[in-house]
């Protein structure tokens, strides 16, 4: 006796219109723009950084900022192989999965700096920067310490304030995280610069306290990032890109469905799928049963509102608004 086997359904992803695939060419170009720059200073920091404890923190968390571009490039990578008979459902979330292994590593990486700086704090250990020949001058070495971070500073402020505009464009939260962080690296340089100019003037805690700093700031990064990653990936209702409040798009859902004639009320419900929005429709009809066609009809209605609402599913409303919906009625 022979089993059947079950032929899953293959999902049909809404390709993506020519300005949005312009721009993921633009932020994969930006990501390898980042990889070598940041390439580029993580091999002048290591050369530079002498016996700095924020230097050498400093250095770790240029390595770390490697990260993102990477994990972002493997994502877009994996994305545009779309669907087939394993992955019925398409590579749409592999934006949140490259964007959670990268999180996970920041946040653990993160944690060991911040024990390694305290350590350092508590054993009072003194670091030690000489002097270095250029030419026929002999300079102390932690001038061109300070060289070093002030310049390490500048390309991931640029690159980050270009990500950011791609980021809002796409709405890609990883990319806009990445921006950020890459925002955020004047401080970095900051601390590690204070840290240095301590060692300068004897205070051989200036050093490991900016250490404990800049890890301090690659841990909150990594929580945060990762806090916000299991959100995505558990369904969590929709946020906008910089995640200062929900989404509007379902709300948007809402209006446009509830305009049509055969609609007295509506309410959805959706989720986050790397650069979309896919989700339920509970409509209740006007009159009579809600048939293929009014469902089609409303299905079309919701997808026609942005680019980024793709898988819609709509169904006849007969229970009430479970929390967290978004809902509307109609006289």
């Amino acid at each position: 006796m022979s089993e059947a086997r079950a032929t899953p359904v293959r999902r049909r992803p809404r390709p993506l219109g020519a300005a949005q695939l312009r721009d993921l060419q633009r932020a994969a170009r930006l990501c390898w723009w980042s990889i070598a720059l940041l390439g580029a200073i993580t091999v002048m920091m290591f050369l530079t950084m002498g016996g700095s404890q924020a230097m050498l923190t400093a250095l770790v968390e240029d390595v770390l900022s490697l990260l993102p571009p990477i994990a972002f490039l493997i994502a877009l990578r994996f994305r545009t192989r779309g669907v087939d008979a394993t992955y019925v459902d398409g590579r749409e979330r592999a934006f949140d999965i490259t964007f959670l292994a990268s999180s996970v590593a920041l946040t653990a990486v993160g944690l060991l700096l911040v024990v390694d700086g305290l350590h350092v704090l508590a054993t009072r250990t003194h670091p030690v920067v000489g002097s270095i020949a250029i030419g026929d001058a002999v300079v102390w070495q932690g001038w061109v310490m300070i060289a070093a971070l002030a310049v390490s500073c500048v390309p991931p402020v640029i690159l980050g304030r270009m990500k950011l505009k791609l980021a809002r464009a796409l709405d890609s939260k990883p990319l806009h995280t990445d921006a950020d962080m890459n925002k955020a690296d004047w401080m970095t340089a900051v601390a590690g610069i204070v840290g240095v100019l301590g060692i300068g003037f004897g205070l051989w805690w200036a050093d490991a306290a900016a250490a404990v700093f800049i890890a301090f700031e690659v841990l909150r990064d990594g929580v945060r990032n990762l806090r916000n990653a299991v959100r995505d990936l558990h369904d969590a209702r929709p946020q906008r890109v910089d995640r200062s409040d929900h989404d509007t798009l379902p709300d948007q859902v809402v209006e446009a469905v509830s305009r049509h004639p055969d609609v007295a009320a509506c309410r959805v419900r959706f989720h986050e799928e790397g650069l979309r929005l896919s989700g339920v429709v509970y409509a209740t009809p006007r009159a009579g049963a809600l048939t293929a066609a009014a469902a089609q009809a409303i299905r079309e209605t919701a997808r026609a509102v942005h680019w980024r609402i793709d898988e819609v599913h709509v169904v006849p409303d007969g229970a009430d608004a479970p929390d967290g919906d978004t809902s509307s009625s109609r006289g």
